[in-house]
This record gives C-alpha cells, structure tokens and sequence, in this order.
C-alpha cells in the first residue's frame, strides 16, 4: 500500500530536490515564472521532463529549481485574499499603501491575487468591523423631476463594501453622453460607479462595484447621480 501512494505522490508532485513546487495559475507561462522566481525557462523545462510549455495546465504542479523565498517575519497582520480585492483596496482599507504591501509580501504577484491567498499587511491589526446592510432612496435633485433611485451598501467584516445603486425615470443622456454614474464623495475621497440601461426599461439604470468605504463616508457622504445631478442623498440616512 505504501508503494501505491509513493507512486500516486510521485504523479501528482514531481521530484525537486533543493528547488520550490510551484502549481501553475490562470495566465502562467514558463517565461513569467522563470522571472518571477529568478531562474530560467531552460531550467525550468529540465527539471520538469516531459513538460510542454505550450500547454500548461492551471492545478499543475512543477519543480522551479531555486530555493523557495525564506519567509519574512510580518510586521503587521495576515491577511486571507478575498474575492474582488486588489492591493489597491487593501491598501486603502487599512491606511497602507501598494508599495508598502508589496515590500512586506516578497514573491507575490500584485497582478495575480488569489481567493484564500494569505498575505502580510504591514499595520496594526484592526478592530473587528461589524457587518452592515444600509438601504436609502435617492431623491430628485430637480425641481419637478419624478427621477429617483436606490442605494444599497452591504459592509463585511473585511471593511469590504458591496455598492448596488440603481436609478429610475431617468431623462434621456445629453448630447456626448453615453451612460450615468453614481458618484459617492466624502471627505478625502470618492467613488464612481458606472450604470448601465437595464434592456426593455426605459428610464431605468443600475450600476454596481466593490469598494473599501471610511467609517467617515458614511456620516459625511454624498451620492449623486450624473450628469445632472438628477438624484442624490447623504450617506448618512443610510439605514
């Protein structure tokens, strides 16, 4: 029984004495992971007997035959890559920034961040952040108008923002405008969401995004929808 799993071992991870398996992801190609670890493709392509170059397979394990990067003590806290995030949000979410990230995390991709990835974020662990789910009408900001519209923010624990803004009775674009944004402002910040016409419903548009919102959008927010505004509330009646 042991020689079985030996064997089905050998099959799923080659041999790589004294080098890093590294299992292929979305976009791989010998050439960008013989510079990202520092080695070549030829080196690559010995170590790993049989491989065809041209038809890597995301799951598949290889041998780089260099050491694996020796792992650096975080000076901050680990955090679990989840769906929607870049180094950007991150970064904004926790008052550090790209470059700061990507020094603390020496080997990792910025361009290819995985869901489940662990990385060091280079600050003080945060509080918790208690998830929330707000809803609020936006209101014309025209004399006369019957526009209007809703937002809905939906906070995780990750002090990710899940942003659903939709608009209805909208008047027709003007002339070399071609689609409506929500524009959420704050102090020291904004964010715009393009919306889209929603097929077979005249005047009706919604737009959607994935942002790390401050605790101060919240109480000292706007959003409008432009160009106009045609309608718009403060974050703060948010409920």
């Amino acid at each position: 029984m042991s020689m079985v799993y030996d064997e089905l071992y050998a099959m799923q991870f080659p041999p790589c004495p004294g080098g890093t398996i590294y299992i292929i992801r979305a976009g791989d190609t010998l050439y960008s992971i013989a510079a990202r670890f520092g080695t070549t493709v030829n080196a690559i392509i010995a170590a790993n007997p049989g491989i065809n170059p041209l038809n890597l397979i995301i799951g598949q394990p290889i041998c780089i035959p260099v050491p694996g990067p020796t792992p650096v003590p975080c000076p901050g806290f680990i955090y679990t890559i989840q769906p929607g995030d870049t180094f950007y949000l991150i970064a904004l979410r926790y008052g550090t920034t790209v470059d700061a990230l990507i020094r603390a995390n020496p080997g990792v991709d910025p361009n290819r961040l995985f869901v489940g990835q662990t990385i060091c974020v280079p600050v003080a662990a945060p509080p918790p952040v208690p998830a929330r789910t707000c809803v609020l009408m936006l209101s014309p900001r025209v004399a006369g108008s019957n526009a209007g519209g809703v937002l809905w923010l939906r906070t995780d624990q990750f002090g990710t923002t899940q942003v659903l803004v939709g608009g209805v009775n909208l008047p027709g674009l003007p002339v070399g405008q071609d689609l409506y944004r929500a524009i959420l402002t704050w102090p020291g910040g904004t964010v715009s969401v393009p919306m889209t016409p929603v097929p077979g419903q005249a005047g009706v548009w919604v737009g959607t995004a994935v942002q790390a919102l401050p605790a101060v959008a919240f109480t000292s927010g706007t959003v409008d929808v432009y160009p106009g505004p045609i309608v718009g509330a403060f974050l703060r009646d948010c409920r």
